[in-house]
């Protein structure tokens, strides 16, 4: 009778033991399954479409679907620095640099002009950009004659494409901003002639 007795106690904990298992193993799965379940869903909704080139795309290029591809990208804090798909962007925009086939294509490398409509020039500001002017917003620059008393300011190029901005920080800590524009070919003659006198140009936003 003991025997047996010792038998049925050890049946009863090897049936608990297999119970806590099965239990242990569904939760671990069950986790897992809710883990892959938020690593979709945070993927999906943070992934965003931009444009490749399909082939190695020359300056001047029309963008178009015959030259551009898509892919899914999660860039962080470069999704503003490159062409995002949008159906805005065929037939817009134009390459002022040459694409790598395979490549993003960089925000700063394209215009609404092509560059044979306009000619590409970097000047230094003499004011700050407001915080509303991006890469290809339309802008007018204006002057005024240097060393003139109460010079009137007079506007050099109007409705210019802006490529590109830079910020540069010289010896002493002094921040300067240039920028990359394209300058239709009648204005070109004036917006030399402004940075050749070192004449100061500010940017502002096009009004057309």
């Amino acid at each position: 009778m003991v025997t047996l007795k010792k038998r049925s106690s050890r049946a009863r904990i090897t049936g608990s033991a297999v119970s806590r298992n099965k239990a242990l193993l569904f939760v671990a799965l069950l986790l897992l399954a809710v883990a892959a379940w938020l690593t979709n869903n945070t993927t999906d909704s943070s992934a965003e479409r931009f444009y490749v080139a399909a082939h190695d795309l020359a300056v001047s290029t029309k963008l178009d679907s015959s030259n551009l591809s898509e892919i899914d990208g999660q860039l962080s804090e470069s999704n503003e620095k490159y062409l995002k798909v949008t159906a805005e962007a065929f037939g817009k925009w134009f390459l002022t640099k040459p694409v790598v086939a395979g490549e993003l294509i960089p925000l700063t490398s394209i215009a609404a002009l092509r560059e044979s409509e306009c000619t590409t020039i970097i000047l230094t500001l003499g004011s700050g950009l407001p915080a509303s002017i991006k890469v290809g917003t339309a802008i007018d620059l204006w002057t005024a004659q240097q060393n003139a008393i109460d010079g009137i300011p007079f506007e050099i190029a109007k409705s210019a494409e802006l490529i590109g901005i830079k910020e540069d920080t010289d010896g002493i800590g002094q921040s300067t901003k240039s920028i990359e524009v394209c300058v239709s070919i009648a204005e070109v003659r004036s917006v030399v002639e402004a940075i050749a006198k070192r004449a100061t140009v500010i940017a502002v936003r096009s009004s057309t």
